[in-house]
């Protein structure tokens, strides 16, 4: 029992001590703007250069992965390509021009462009697939506009035209 009551002494001075030292720290003034857990001068200096240093080692590291990656895909590419024959695609389209009243006939699934001057469309059929809509019969054809004929139709000139047909 005696030595029961020293451990409950030696215990309760324990406790006092602890309590007398915590609150001690506590008004002693830490972590206040005159004494804080991290000072500024630490964040602005040390803390700032380590992280951009970090930062940019991290960049520089993700530039040579996607450097790389981009060379193999262009070795890669190149080694398909090897061997390859490359020519250009034959160009369908003519040339017509035409003077006020000649007419030109587009076949079902004809393209038409006109250059220059005005068209107008005689029968229906024709499609604007520039501007994504129908010309009806007397309607005429804006130049630089891509035109695709969904049945057999007939443009005529009503003056100088230049245009590009298929």
């Amino acid at each position: 029992m005696k030595q029961h009551r020293i451990c409950l002494k030696i215990f309760g001075i324990a406790v006092a001590v602890t309590a007398v030292v915590g609150l001690t720290m506590a008004v002693s003034g830490n972590n206040t703007a005159s004494d804080p857990l991290v000072s500024l001068s630490y964040l602005t200096g040390t803390y700032r250069t380590n992280l951009l240093k970090d930062v940019e080692a991290d960049i520089q590291a993700e530039s040579q992965k996607l450097s790389s990656s981009f060379s193999q895909q262009v070795s890669d590419l190149k080694g398909t390509m090897s061997g390859q024959t490359v020519t250009a695609e034959k160009n369908d389209f003519s040339t017509h021009s035409l003077t006020a009243g000649q007419q030109i006939t587009v076949q079902t699934g004809g393209e038409v462009l006109v250059l220059s001057g005005t068209v107008k469309v005689v029968g229906s059929g024709l499609t604007d697939v520039t501007a994504g809509t129908a010309v009806t019969a007397g309607g005429s054809l804006t130049a630089n506009h891509l035109y695709v004929a969904g049945a057999d139709c007939v443009l005529e000139a009503t003056g100088t035209a230049k245009l590009l047909a298929k």
